[in-house]
């Protein structure tokens, strides 16, 4: 078997099923250095990596390049200022390729997705000194050709998470947020969008709020001060996935107002259609969803409070998008699906 290292930051517990099944294909190593929060089952290779950080740089305290001698292929983390990986490809006696892994593109809490920024112009320079690169989606493809790349260096390994067996049934009786619990998320819009609707509706679904982070006092004090307790639930981090399928097996819908992360695979996956607005935070998740098919991507904050209010009078309507959710993620947003492409781009770098 073909030798794999995949440089990464930290050990995602949504990530290790997708490295399992890489495995399978390759003999495969992990490494990180900011952390590691899952211990499960691991089928490949671990090695924790010290670093150090100089602002917004990572460098690697040891030599990665001799660490990459020992591979046929390495799969760097496609941050640009982890400068260590970046190295690698310098390197002009190199006996390994390198794919160089990511959004493709800047997006953070402080850049929407596809914002241009300073740093573009260093980000496609060394994007192209690897041997391919491999996106998160295909938004991406286009810009990257328009900078020149040639179209066979560039793959796609849809972003998505392992899901468990789950049914979809009618009777579903709750709205869940799942995140962390950020004020650029405006979880505090859906808050109040809630409010308003119980207002004026008899029976509006409990909200489930999943997920820790700064804003969970402010958050708590928020649903005290309106004696929200027996409709509101804030239920902090929950990690065990057979959990988390139960909350969605009863969820109508899942809202995230500000961010469409990898919660819009976790959603679909179980057959719950994904409530945000069209320009919400993203690494490419959300262009996923399909409006008022697969979930529904709404332009001004305003329009959520009807959008609520509208899962309480028409639930069939959410049931179907999320019946098209679910045959969505099987045909097309599996982790299989995800290997498949990570596979076919370490494939094309052994053969050129």
């Amino acid at each position: 078997m073909k030798k794999v290292l995949i440089v990464y930051n930290k050990i995602f517990p949504y990530r290790v099923p997708i490295f399992n099944l890489l495995a399978k294909e390759f003999d495969l190593t992990v490494t990180y250095s900011l952390g590691n929060s899952y211990n499960g089952r691991m089928d490949f290779n671990l090695m924790k990596l010290p670093v150090k950080k100089y602002n917004r740089f990572v460098v690697h305290k040891g030599s990665l390049y001799k660490l990459a001698q020992n591979f046929d292929v390495v799969i760097g983390y496609g941050d640009i200022s982890w400068l260590s990986i970046m190295k690698l490809m310098f390197k002009s006696n190199r006996k390994y390729k390198v794919i160089l892994w990511g959004i493709g593109l800047r997006a953070s809490y402080k850049t929407r997705y596809g914002d241009r920024t300073i740093w573009d112009h260093v980000r496609y320079y060394l994007m192209g000194k690897s041997d391919a690169i491999l996106f998160y989606s295909k938004e991406p493809i286009p810009l990257y050709l328009e900078q020149g790349f040639t179209k066979k260096k560039l793959f796609v390994a849809d972003n998505t998470v392992k899901v468990l067996q789950s049914k979809i049934t009618p009777d579903k009786s709750s709205i869940v947020f799942i995140g962390t619990l950020y004020r650029q998320k405006k979880i505090y819009n859906l808050l109040e969008s809630y409010h308003a609707v119980k207002q004026k509706v008899d029976n509006v679904p409990i909200l489930n709020i999943i997920g820790d982070g700064d804003e969970y006092t402010n958050i708590m004090n928020w649903i005290n001060r309106h004696q929200y307790q027996n409709c509101i639930k804030l239920k902090g981090k929950i990690f065990d996935e057979e959990v988390l399928c139960e909350y969605f097996e009863k969820a109508i819908a899942c809202i995230s107002p500000g961010q469409a992360g990898l919660s819009v695979l976790k959603s679909m996956g179980y057959g719950v259609p994904f409530i945000t607005k069209e320009n919400a935070i993203t690494g490419g998740e959300i262009f996923n969803i399909e409006h008022n098919i697969s979930g529904v991507l709404y332009k001004e904050d305003e329009e959520l409070e009807n959008i609520i209010k509208d899962i309480c009078y028409n639930k069939s309507k959410y049931i179907e998008m999320g019946l098209n959710a679910k045959i969505y993620y099987e045909k097309y947003r599996r982790p299989e699906h995800m290997v498949l492409g990570m596979k076919k781009a370490i494939e094309f770098v052994l053969q050129n």
